[in-house]
């Protein structure tokens, strides 16, 4: 069993932290866990320490406890210094689910024996406290952010003092969002990506709804022009005088049928906005801009935001705070840019509402 130690270990450590495109391959398990690039040195080293478990993140939103349960045996005594100990032990934990799992989880990885288990915290002013089983390992965690450790203990059955306790290091607030930092960052690159081909296209559309008003604004022009001629010079007002009323009434009529086609109320801004949402998502489709993905990329880096500020209260993480106050501060002082955007997203999808019903 000693043997297969490692294997398993690398194999959990690989199911954790792999990303769902990495395969598993034959021979990978004798590669030690320090050779994988999904973990530093650093981060492998402080899985290991003799005597000491850690509570690390994946990137599938989990919690990797990694507990040194072959250290010592029952009672204290340790194990024979002929025989290897095993490697420590590696569990893989949903932030719902109670502490009372986690203890069956050790109970079953120390057969046969049959200890109990207890998880304990010291608060911040020194006093040492015992959790319920029925404690949520989230909550939990967060408590036991504040002093960063927590201690399991394992206490013989028909006693009252445990034979074993062993700290644990909770991850620090840069270890335990160092994946959806990571994720951030690489959605914010890729936003900043397709922001500058976006830009373009919103530039170019611009001044496409631009000459179209300058070409509507020369056909008023005309149209004044010629009116006049006609009136004035040509064929007086007793003849152009019902041509303009029903020139006028049929203005009156195109805006109604807009209004029943479109479903909004017929003014200059609304056409402006209109002849730009088209032109954009023309140009999107042609360049090959997913305006989707993009959305997508936008809602997925404010969710992410989000999880991060909730880790930051937990830890009481003012730098982060900061930035995010910035942040939050540079979007209210671009407040008219941000309604701008969600116009234009609504525009997006209204335009492509019209192109599905005419299809």
């Amino acid at each position: 069993m000693a043997g297969t130690g490692a294997p398993l270990q690398f194999l959990a450590i690989f199911l954790a932290e792999a990303s769902h495109k990495e395969r598993w391959k034959e021979g990978s398990a004798e590669k030690t866990p320090r050779d994988s690039p999904g973990l530093t040195n650093e981060e492998y080293d402080d899985s290991i320490t003799d005597g000491k478990g850690k509570l690390s993140p994946t990137s599938s939103h989990l919690f990797k406890l990694i507990l040194p349960l072959g250290h010592k045996s029952e009672r204290g005594r340790d194990q024979s210094s002929q025989t290897k100990p095993p490697p420590p032990m590696v569990f893989l934990l949903h932030p719902s689910q109670p502490l009372s799992h986690v203890s069956r989880l050790i109970l079953a990885s120390l057969a046969p024996s049959t200890p109990s288990v207890s998880f304990r915290s010291v608060t911040p002013r020194g006093y040492t406290i015992q959790w319920s089983d029925s404690t949520d390992v989230a909550d939990f965690i967060r408590d036991a952010a504040r002093t960063r450790q927590f201690t399991v203990c394992l206490t013989a059955p028909g006693e009252e003092r445990p034979y074993t306790e062993m700290p644990v290091e909770v991850p620090s607030f840069e270890d335990r969002t160092r994946f959806m930092r990571r994720r951030l960052a690489a959605v914010k690159e890729e936003l900043a990506r397709m922001e500058e081909l976006k830009k373009a296209c919103d530039a170019e559309a611009h001044r496409g709804a631009r000459r179209m008003a300058l070409g509507g604004f020369g056909i008023l022009v005309v149209y004044w022009g010629g009116v006049a001629r006609l009136t004035f010079w040509d064929y007086g007002w007793d003849v152009m005088e019902p041509i303009t009323y029903l020139s006028g009434l049929s203005t009156v009529i195109l805006g109604y049928m807009w209004f029943l086609m479109r479903g909004r109320e017929v003014s200059y801004s609304s056409i402006l906005h209109h002849s730009v949402s088209a032109r954009r998502e023309t140009l999107y489709q042609a360049r090959g801009l997913d305006i989707d993905k993009w959305m997508d990329l936008m809602s997925e880096a404010k969710s992410l935001r989000k999880e991060i500020s909730k880790i930051a209260e937990d830890y009481d993480e003012n730098v982060w705070k900061e930035r995010e106050e910035e942040r939050k501060a540079d979007e209210r002082d671009h407040g008219e840019a941000s309604d701008a955007k969600e116009a234009e997203r609504e525009d997006i999808a209204l335009v492509r509402d019209q192109k599905k019903s005419t299809e």
